[in-house]
């Protein structure tokens, strides 16, 4: 019986051994890139993933447009934002619903993207603008979305960089939408550029060009990791320079686009394997 019990025992460890955990931010390595992005010729300023196309999704800022992508960086379309502006995040909701942050207006828009768009209209999307103070030099530069708990996290770059928990009012009320302060996110960073909220994990993705560097917090904003984005550091030979946009896909692959048009693909480095230590080796 005893016996039977320790054999459970063993198994049940192995499997709990072998459950599928997040790679750590430190275990990413540099698997391709950079590589120009198809299309873009500057300004990349915003990047999201879209599970159903298995697509990347790039905003500029200048012109005002989402450019979406394959995995490779190759270009599969242009969509112009007419009347936006100065548009600098992106980020998926589900089907073809995006939502976009105007920097120095401070605003969330949400669009819909269908296949064979050609162009979306701000006057005709509906927009949150969540209570913080933004100007023209330091506004919203990231944004994310939980879709389980149907809110979005918001990033103020400069002068007091802070991450922010935004949350829709009812659709029938006219109230505008909360934004509640994630004191712990982000401290210590000299601005941050992008976000990517990775719902199966209850992880924030946290992003700083002036930095260099990836930071990720738990659901309470504490840093549990971190990824190195200085040359020397996770296979880059130099330094990303400009670092505005993240993205995780659902493999686990982390995505990473900076200013003006360049794609960073980073993957969980494999293991190094071990030498036989026998009594042959040398």
């Amino acid at each position: 019986m005893r016996e039977s019990l320790i054999i459970v025992s063993l198994i049940l460890g192995q499997a709990l051994g072998q459950a599928e955990l997040p790679p750590r931010l430190d275990q990413y390595t540099l698997a391709k890139g950079p590589v120009v992005i198809g299309g873009v010729s500057q300004n990349a300023s915003g990047l999201t993933y879209h599970a159903g196309r298995d697509s990347l999704f790039v905003v500029l800022d200048a012109p005002q447009r989402v450019i979406e992508l394959g995995l490779d960086g190759s270009l599969k379309r242009k969509i112009n934002l007419n009347k936006f502006e100065d548009t600098e995040g992106i980020v998926w909701l589900g089907e073809n619903r995006f939502a976009v942050v105007e920097e120095a207006h401070g605003n969330i828009v949400l669009i819909e993207l269908e296949p064979k768009d050609g162009g979306v209209s701000w006057k005709k999307a509906k927009k949150l603008k969540p209570d913080i103070k933004v100007n023209a030099t330091n506004g919203l530069e990231g944004i994310a979305y939980d879709p389980l708990a149907k809110r979005f996290f918001v990033a103020r770059e400069k002068r007091s960089p802070a991450v922010f928990k935004i949350i829709p009012p009812k659709p029938e009320s006219d109230t505008p939408p909360a934004a509640i302060l994630m004191s712990l996110a982000g401290r210590g960073l000299r601005d941050i550029s992008g976000l990517h909220y990775d719902a199966k994990n209850e992880r924030l993705l946290i992003l700083s060009h002036e930095s260099a560097c990836v930071v990720e917090a738990n659901k309470y904003g504490i840093e549990t990791s971190r990824l190195l984005l200085r040359g020397g550091k996770a296979g880059l030979s130099r330094t990303i320079f400009k670092a505005e946009g993240i993205a995780l896909d659902k493999r686990g692959t982390l995505y990473i686009v900076s200013e003006p048009n360049l794609l960073y693909v980073f993957k969980k480095a494999k293991p190094r394997p071990q030498s036989s230590g026998g009594k042959g080796s040398k």
